[in-house]
């Protein structure tokens, strides 16, 4: 005889040991794991479509960003070190010369490691106005965030599928312990007579 899973016996067998609330709770456990499988094609549909805009947003940023060298024109404050003597890899705001588009020399605040100092020469981005920006979104970026929208979408509806599973469980159960105490109180009573 093949075996069967538990969860189909107590829904599909015909025995009056299992009370409604078990068939009730196999149920609703075949149903939670039907949901959670269901949303699978939404969630990789909703990271699809992260993952498009991210493409989208990183060609165009491509398209407006341009890498130049900056050469600082002051030191950046020192390293600091924690307690264990590990140095701290903290980025700091310092002043800095570039060559923006047509040849224009600007001068601003850029980003960079502590510990710098004038003169060093430091790779930076800039939009089309010449003015130091973040690096543009690649590909990899964009994935990375399609890959944690879809998981993160799926996840957080497993977690209210499972919460409202177990809340359901959690009701039926006191449903059967107050059954239990009537009947234990019934027989009780019997008893006593």
């Amino acid at each position: 005889m093949k075996a069967r899973p538990e969860f189909v016996t107590v829904i599909t067998r015909r025995n009056p040991l299992i009370r409604w609330s078990d068939r009730l709770e196999a149920a609703l456990l075949v149903g939670a794991v039907l949901l959670a499988l269901l949303a699978i094609p939404f969630a990789a549909a909703a990271g699809s479509a992260a993952y498009a805009e991210g493409r989208e947003r990183a060609a165009e940023q491509a398209a407006n960003r341009q890498e130049t060298t900056a050469v600082l024109i002051a030191d950046a404050p020192p390293v600091h070190v924690r307690l264990d003597g590990v140095p701290l890899d903290e980025k700091v705001e310092v002043a800095a010369r570039w060559t923006g588009p047509g040849g224009l020399i600007r001068e601003g605040v850029v980003t960079v490691d502590a510990g710098m100092v004038t003169g060093n020469e430091v790779r930076i981005w800039l939009d089309a106005r010449g003015y130091p920006v973040e690096a543009p979104v690649t590909d990899a970026d964009a994935l990375s965030q399609g890959i944690g929208v879809g998981t993160g979408l799926w996840l957080g509806w497993l977690t209210l599928v499972a919460m409202v599973f177990l809340a359901c469980r959690a009701a039926l159960g006191r449903g059967r312990a107050a059954e239990w105490a009537r009947e234990w109180e019934q027989l009780a009573w019997k008893e006593k007579r």
